[in-house]
């Protein structure tokens, strides 16, 4: 497996498409390696790779995505502490197929300890969101609406649903909060707001309690980290449904946080404003639509509370990752993740939950 996105070559990517069945005759000339999504993923790094071919090349690929482990660090020790490769992998391979989503043809996956590799089918020609820029309120809609049918197919009253392989109630995010949270109060508690520093507090105070809540609360497989960075949307067509990749933290646990996650942190406070209600709302329409019975929409709101409470724990978890040297995409991220997430949890009254 190669070790750096550097280390894909002409041989190792024609071995790749001839296992996948898709090089046929053709025969690979060259290739050059792009680096896509750059500060936009940390568990991973990935490259657009264009293949040019000696004579005619039928219907082989005239490009892929490449997907490997990031360089040596806590990145890398996060990645495989989490099995972030295995986990999506499984996805693709076992949950994708039946999940109706939009998702990227997989051509080859590889998890192993000699290294993590993804090689995906190319769909750079959509239009890639950008967390920093912000959803438009029809690209969130249209994002709740797709991922409710993966929620409503694994959907359990009690318990979770029996994926093996997909970690429960996964801890990435809220490890440590109490621990960092003094470190990130000094350095956005002006950015913020006290309003939602007292909220964080409470938070740290009840921390075992939303934990507690969460688990019993109906449980479902979701993405884990849906936010604009891991959307695909059609040129000219925001309200379009998304491709959905990245499902490197996908989980069994409680469903609306996909939904807080991706409103809360990736739509803009001005653009969010007085619409939270009527998207938790078309996500809940959509459960129902796909077969979820005795689940009425206050008990998704409620839900939907609960999990922004649980947002807050993210920007936390960000700061403690990449510290105070982050790059200057990643440190915009953090900024934008902190004010919408805890002005989110703010608009709706999550706090109302711990009293």
């Amino acid at each position: 497996m190669p070790a750096s996105i550097e280390h894909v070559d002409e041989r190792w990517i024609a071995a790749i498409l001839a296992e996948a069945a898709v090089l046929g005759d053709a025969r690979v000339r060259r290739i050059a390696r792009r680096v896509i999504g750059a500060e936009k993923g940390f568990l991973s790094v990935t490259a657009r790779v264009a293949i040019d071919y000696d004579g005619p090349a039928g219907d082989a690929p005239r490009s892929v995505v490449v997907k490997i482990e990031p360089p040596a660090g806590q990145f890398l020790d996060a990645a495989r502490r989490f099995d972030a490769f295995a986990r999506e992998i499984r996805f693709y391979r076992e949950l994708g197929p039946g999940s109706t989503l939009r998702l990227p043809r997989v051509l080859f996956a590889h998890a192993g300890d000699d290294g993590s590799v993804l090689v995906m089918e190319d769909l750079t020609d959509l239009d890639a969101a950008d967390q920093l820029h912000g959803m438009r309120h029809e690209q969130v809609v249209a994002t709740v609406r797709a991922i409710a049918r993966l929620h409503a197919a694994h959907w359990t009253e009690d318990g979770l649903p029996p994926i093996d392989w997909m970690p429960a109630h996964d801890h990435f995010f809220d490890d440590g909060f109490i621990e960092h949270w003094p470190r990130f109060v000094a350095a956005y508690d002006l950015r913020i707001g006290r309003e939602a520093v007292r909220l964080g507090e409470r938070v740290c105070a009840r921390k075992t309690w939303i934990e507690e809540r969460i688990a019993a609360r109906p449980g479902t497989a979701i993405h884990g980290d849906l936010r604009a960075d891991n959307l695909l949307f059609t040129p000219g067509a925001p309200d379009a449904e998304p491709v959905i990749l990245d499902w490197q933290l996908a989980t069994r646990t409680l469903a609306a946080i996909d939904i807080a996650r991706v409103m809360g942190g990736s739509e803009p406070a001005a653009e969010r404003a007085g619409h939270q209600v009527e998207v938790c709302a078309a996500w809940h329409e959509a459960l129902v639509e796909n077969g979820v019975r005795g689940y009425p929409l206050e008990a998704a709101l409620d839900d939907f509370r609960l999990a922004t409470l649980y947002c807050l724990f993210i920007p936390v978890k960000g700061l403690y990752l990449v510290g105070p040297d982050a790059g200057t995409r990643t440190a915009r991220l953090l900024d934008v993740m902190a004010e919408r997430f805890y002005a989110s949890a703010l608009e709706v009254d999550a706090g109302r939950l711990l009293d």
